[in-house]
This record gives structure tokens, C-alpha cells and sequence, in this order.
């Protein structure tokens, strides 16, 4: 399957986009080694009109041998009705881990609802399967706690208007399991995923059924991927080995200014510079970010900026 790209923001919603990579950082900082468990409320700056109301957990079942539970996410309401609602799914900084060992095993998608039909060929990678859908003793799976979410706002004072699902890196691969169960598990909701640095999730059959169910709605719910050309993180699983990629993207391109630059793995992985990158594209008319030394708040260095090249992506292996 043949994927669209653009290289230009103003092919996209960039204010949704522009709210969608915040609210992706944010769910980073509910997180804390020191107490893995608990969502770190007062580190979440909630994105302008919006307040934070909500956190989940999952089971960390691919970068920690213990399967420890672990704050996952966040949830964002607007302040004024009709209510949107955010649901951000944190990252990894297990980069070196996720490039060696995902897509060695696939697995099948259940839904939520288990009535739910699923063709028989859809598989996905089973290391995010697993963190979506293990539990734990009394800890109920991420994909239990996250349903039980929505039906409690959808019985409230406050009910689902718009539903936006987004995250970076690992977090971008559970928002896309997340967005395909809710369109399966809750129809009658309207859901949008806009994600970062997404790694593939699922083979060619998943990307077919997926984007049938966006399909069955309108275009504005398709999901859209936004990948720098120089991360690797969206390069694994391989496609060898049956993976493949959803179908829409806007691709950017950036990497570290130092004499490492394409081969710095984290600096071209880092949700601080997509962000930098996609607010610089967003300020230009031409909607994309052409800049040698731009520097990001809250990292020490700057990145050189380019004009995206389909040519270049997953080109520095």
C-alpha cells in the first residue's frame, strides 16, 4: 500500500498537530522512574483550554523484565462544550531496545468488545499488543482502563464530542491500537489520531482493516503520521518482516547540529525537537522548516532543519 505524503504543515491541520505534539510531551512528564506507578500530576502543564483529567497505567511488557505498571497517559478536556477530549500516550527512552527487538513476534487484535469480527490475516506487533492488553492482579489492562474512561465521560454532565488520540514513539503505536479498538469497541464516537515517530504496528491486513473503519466515517478521522525522515524509530519493525506503515504522513527533517548529526539516534528520535521543528514549519508560509541551527527549548543543543525528501527516509540505517 502506497503511502501519501506530505512535507508541508499546511497540508495537515497544524494547530490540531501543533496541539496533538504538546499534548504527546505532556504525557512524558506524568511519568517519573522514582514512582512509576503514579501519574505526577502537578509536572502536566495542560495544553492551552484544556484542563488534565484523568491518567492511565500499563504493563511495561517490553523494556522491563520485571513487567513493572507504569504510568502510560493522560487525559486532556477542553474547558467549554462541546468537550474534546486528548488521549496522550507516553514514550520510551529505550530507543537501542526498540530498534533490536520489535517485530520478532506478531500477534492477533482483539477488541475491547470481544463480539467484534476481526479478519483473520490482521496481526500486530506483540510487544505493543502486550503493554495494551496485560493486566495485572488487581490492575486491570490499559485497554480495560481506558474503555472504562470513556464510558464514564460518555454517562457524565461532560460527554465525548471529539475524541483526539495521539502520542510519540512507543506511545504513538498504542494510540493506533487504541484508535482502531475505538472505532470497533465505540462506533458512535468520533475519533482522530494524529501520532509521532510511530514505529510500524501491524502487518499489511492491519492497515487494510484500519483504515476501512476511518473509511466508514469520513477522511477527517483518517490517522495521519508524522515522521522525521532521519528517526529510525519509524524504520522497525522491518518491512521484511511483514510490517508495514499506515498510509498517511507528513514527513519533516531534522538532526542533530554536531559533528555526529544523522547518527545521533536520540536527538533525531526527540519529541523537544519534533515539536521545535513542526512550530518552526508552522511559522513559514511554505509550512516547512528550513533552518541550520534551530535551537530547542529544553534540550542543549540545536538541530539543522531541512526541506524533507521522500528519498531520505530510513535512507541512514
Amino acid at each position: 500500500m502506497e503511502i501519501q505524503y506530505t512535507t508541508s504543515i499546511n497540508g495537515t491541520d497544524k494547530e490540531k498537530v501543533l496541539l496533538l505534539i504538546e499534548a504527546s510531551l505532556q504525557a512524558y512528564n506524568a511519568f517519573n522512574d522514582d514512582d512509576p506507578e503514579k501519574c505526577q500530576k502537578k509536572e502536566i502543564v495542560a495544553p492551552a483550554g484544556f484542563d488534565c483529567v484523568e491518567c492511565w497505567t500499563g504493563i511495561d511488557a517490553i523494556f522491563n523484565h520485571d513487567k513493572t505498571v507504569e504510568c502510560y497517559g493522560v487525559v486532556f478536556r477542553s474547558h467549554l462544550a462541546p468537550y474534546t477530549y486528548i488521549f496522550a500516550f507516553r514514550g520510551t527512552s529505550s530507543i537501542l531496545d526498540m530498534l533490536d527487538d520489535l517485530g520478532a513476534e506478531s500477534t492477533s487484535f482483539t477488541p475491547y468488545e470481544k463480539s467484534v469480527e476481526i479478519p483473520s490475516g490482521v496481526t500486530v506487533e506483540s510487544g505493543f499488543y502486550d503493554v495494551y492488553s496485560s493486566a495485572r492482579k488487581n490492575i486491570p489492562s490499559m485497554q480495560s482502563q481506558l474503555f472504562q474512561l470513556i464510558d464514564k465521560y460518555e454517562a457524565s454532565d461532560k460527554p465525548i464530542d471529539q475524541l483526539y488520540i495521539t502520542g510519540h514513539s512507543l506511545g504513538s503505536a498504542l494510540s493506533e491500537l487504541f484508535t482502531l479498538d475505538v472505532a470497533l469497541s465505540r462506533p458512535s464516537i468520533t475519533a482522530s489520531n494524529i501520532n509521532y515517530a510511530c514505529p510500524r504496528v501491524g502487518n499489511r491486513d492491519f492497515v487494510t482493516f484500519y483504515e476501512q473503519q476511518a473509511a466508514q466515517q469520513n477522511n477527517n478521522t483518517r490517522t495521519l503520521r508524522v515522521q522525521n525522515t532521519y528517526d529510525k524509530v519509524p524504520c522497525v519493525p522491518l518491512e521484511d518482516m511483514g510490517y508495514q506503515h499506515l498510509s498517511y504522513a507528513c514527513i519533516i527533517a531534522f538532526y542533530k547540529d554536531s559533528w555526529i548529526g544523522k547518527a545521533d539516534l536520540l536527538a533525531c528520535h526527540s519529541a523537544l525537537n519534533y515539536q521545535a521543528v513542526l512550530k518552526c514549519a508552522a511559522e513559514n508560509e511554505q509550512g516547512i522548516c528550513v533552518c541550520k541551527k534551530l535551537n530547542v527549548p529544553g534540550n542543549d543543543y540545536a538541530v539543522t532543519s531541512k526541506k524533507p525528501e521522500k528519498s531520505t527516509i530510513c535512507s541512514f540505517w
